[in-house]
């Protein structure tokens, strides 16, 4: 049995996704998260030239608005899904607050709507 070492639960919401090194000018890269959560996200993306420990810059599509926010973090895991896909693992270190309260209360909601219609199922 694998132990649930998260502090924070994890809701699955798709976001758009546009990320870079932080120390990098090169061009963003894209994806979409899998989940999201008060301390990291998962995001799959096609991009593989990411290392373990990389600070990212990460422009994060807001889920009732029409704009981006800016947020930082850190590679903390990656696993090759197939030839061309990724999943990242982000420790999120800086991101406007009432933004991600935001992007979190969407994600709940989401999560309760689910869990009503499993249950009403049931």
């Amino acid at each position: 049995m694998s132990i649930e070492r998260r502090k924070f639960i994890r809701f699955e919401i798709p976001l758009d996704v546009i990320f870079k090194p932080s120390d990098n000018s090169s061009s963003y890269s894209s994806g979409i998260t899998k989940n999201f959560s008060r301390s990291g996200c998962c995001i799959e993306s096609g991009s593989t030239d990411l290392s373990l420990s990389d600070n990212m810059d990460l422009q994060v599509k807001h889920p009732c608005k029409d704009f981006f926010v800016p947020a930082s973090g850190n590679i903390v895991w990656k696993q090759q899904l197939g030839d061309d896909k990724w999943l990242l693992g982000l420790d999120i270190l800086d991101m406007d607050k009432e933004a991600k309260s935001e992007i979190l209360d969407s994600a709940y909601d989401i999560w309760l709507e689910n869990n009503i219609k499993i249950n009403a199922v049931q």
